[in-house]
């Protein structure tokens, strides 16, 4: 009776350990994912650059250049954002109201949670800019 104790006990353990690492492993991807949506600057042009050193194995003339080229790049990006951002608001709003005429009172209630966290959400990532 003691044995299986012990195994199930080692077995919890196992599981346990396991569940924790994938937590973490998935929180931190996550992060990660949500830094390069929001555009960190330098995280998504690093991204870029390091990607096509470890392909083309650029010398460091040819490093920096890069770096400036997708730093210029980058800039560029940010103000194409802005042109577009009304129309996308615009798509956006309009989906949303699509989706509140399809949920039932108790899911509208979520619903509107949601979307107001995403906007805190949001014009923090704005303001920490």
């Amino acid at each position: 009776m003691k044995n299986w104790k012990t195994i199930i006990s080692v077995l919890c353990v196992f599981v346990l350990g396991a569940s924790a690492g994938a937590l973490v492993t998935h929180l931190i991807y996550i992060q990660k994912m949500e830094n390069i949506i929001r555009d960190e600057p330098k995280t998504m042009r690093e991204i870029i650059v390091q990607r096509l050193n470890h392909k083309l194995q650029l010398d460091p003339a040819q490093l920096e250049q890069i770096r400036a080229i997708v730093k210029e790049t980058h800039s560029a990006m940010k103000t194409v954002r802005r042109q577009i951002k009304p129309d996308i608001e615009v798509v956006i709003s309009t989906s949303r109201e699509k989706i509140r005429a399809v949920l039932r009172p108790d899911q509208l209630e979520k619903y509107e949670k949601i979307i107001s966290e995403r906007k805190k959400r949001s014009e923090n990532d704005e303001n920490g800019r």
